[in-house]
């Protein structure tokens, strides 16, 4: 959503324009809108762990995001191992920061800069500097709110695109183009090449509903193989009056676990947070392009940078081998039908449960907290489990609570995600 230097992807006038309608498409309803089913039973913890993403500017060398080798340091300190940029044609200065990247492991979905340029050398360049590290190629970002023809630019673009990947990477994933408004994937070919692209802004508001409407949009398009969200998230500038809404910092920190928890859920195949690192400093809090990170400009990690870290931490980090035979827990109390919950079962047989109420901790009218309150809930377990750890990432960034042993579990669930871990 937000706009790139130069030309890679879209202007900025068109693109903070452009912003008030995706949120308008997000919003619409949402208050009313029944809270989504996430309810998918056991689900892999290392697909979840995969299908977390960060977008990132490496070509921003003007902005804070040439300090590169602190940008690679916070990103592996984060946990997050994907990250989003764009196509590195011309290779510099965007080059370097990707190389930096794939030394520390970090791999790559790279989108399309300029449409003009011809897909062969974009997919050449790119497999230059990021070899065998890149996810996935993606088409052009929202060209429905940047150009005129644009139909007959994504029709002749994409198959062109399709061919080089093909060709130059077999066996990459191709992502389709994004769309300011996802509609107009219906104004395209069917064959159209490209896993399905969502930029799900919840604006301001929690991130379930705008997720699930994506997602229900993504399948009714034909041909559709898949679903990535490559842009979502939430942005800290109080005092601007957009069409986006802003939420506190502290209200992010509750959401963006929830987010990238209820992607997973629907189907996603990585979900990226928009973004890492806000670019300048704005103190007024006017500017919404200056405050969608999850570091502010000096680095300085905000809440949701530490909630997302912690979230991933507690996920990846085994407590020992489990019993990998199916766990049919039950939930009983006065919670069990108002909190959403998910099972991540590790590679070793242990298990996170992540708990959650679907509920606004924000007031995007208000501009002030909302305090839903937390809801008991009984786990029955089925049978004795080991080494209970019961986390609060949006709150404490170390387990909050410890059981040796248990076959029964109260936890007081709220509207920031509670995770189980134990073996």
């Amino acid at each position: 959503m937000k706009a790139p230097r130069g030309r890679i992807w879209i202007a900025l006038a068109v693109a903070v324009a452009a912003l008030g309608a995706v949120i308008f498409l997000a919003r619409d309803g949402d208050r009313d809108s029944p809270a989504p089913d996430l309810d998918r039973g056991e689900l892999p913890a290392a697909a979840f762990l995969d299908s977390i993403g960060v977008v990132v500017h490496f070509n921003y060398v003007d902005t804070a995001y040439g300090r590169r080798d602190d940008v690679v340091a916070r990103l592996r300190e984060l946990g997050v191992r994907h990250i989003r940029d764009a196509m590195p044609s011309p290779v510099e200065p965007l080059g370097a920061g990707l190389r930096a990247a794939r030394q520390a492991g970090i791999r790559a979905t790279l989108a399309t800069g300029d449409v003009n340029h011809d897909p062969e050398a974009a997919v050449r360049d790119s497999l230059v500097v990021m070899g065998d590290a890149v996810d996935a190629f993606e088409g052009p970002n929202e060209l429905d709110a940047a150009q005129t023809g644009w139909v007959a630019t994504l029709s002749s673009y994409m198959p062109r695109l399709a061919e080089a990947v093909r060709r130059q990477a077999p066996g990459v994933d191709l992502i389709g183009p994004s769309f300011i408004d996802p509609d107009n994937r219906s104004r395209l070919p069917a064959d159209l090449p490209g896993l399905a692209n969502g930029h799900p802004y919840p604006g301001g508001a929690p991130p379930e509903v705008a997720l699930a409407a994506a997602a229900d949009q993504a399948g009714r398009g034909p041909g559709r193989r898949g679903l990535v969200f490559t842009e979502t998230g939430y942005h800290n500038a109080l005092r601007d009056r957009s069409d986006q809404p802003p939420v506190s910092e502290e209200a992010a920190a509750v959401y963006f676990p929830r987010l990238l928890l209820a992607a997973y859920a629907l189907g996603a195949r990585r979900t990226f947070v928009y973004e890492l690192l806000d670019e300048k400093p704005e103190p007024a809090l006017s500017d919404l392009q200056q405050h969608f990170g999850l570091l502010r400009s000096d680095f300085s990690p905000k809440p949701a940078f530490t909630a997302i870290k912690t979230m991933i931490a507690a996920v990846r980090s085994s407590p020992g081998a489990g019993d990998p035979a199916p766990l049919p827990i039950r939930y009983g109390g006065e919670g069990a039908d108002a909190v959403t919950h998910l099972t991540l079962v590790r590679p070793d047989g242990s298990r996170v449960v992540a708990l959650w109420r679907q509920a606004s901790v924000w007031d995007r009218d208000s501009g002030r907290p909302e305090r839903p309150g937390r809801l008991p809930v009984e786990l029955e377990l089925g049978r004795a489990v080991r080494d209970v750890r019961v986390w609060r990432p949006s709150a404490s960034p170390v387990p909050v609570r410890a059981v040796p042993r248990a076959t029964k579990l109260r936890v007081n669930a709220g509207a920031d995600v509670t995770l189980v871990s134990f073996r």
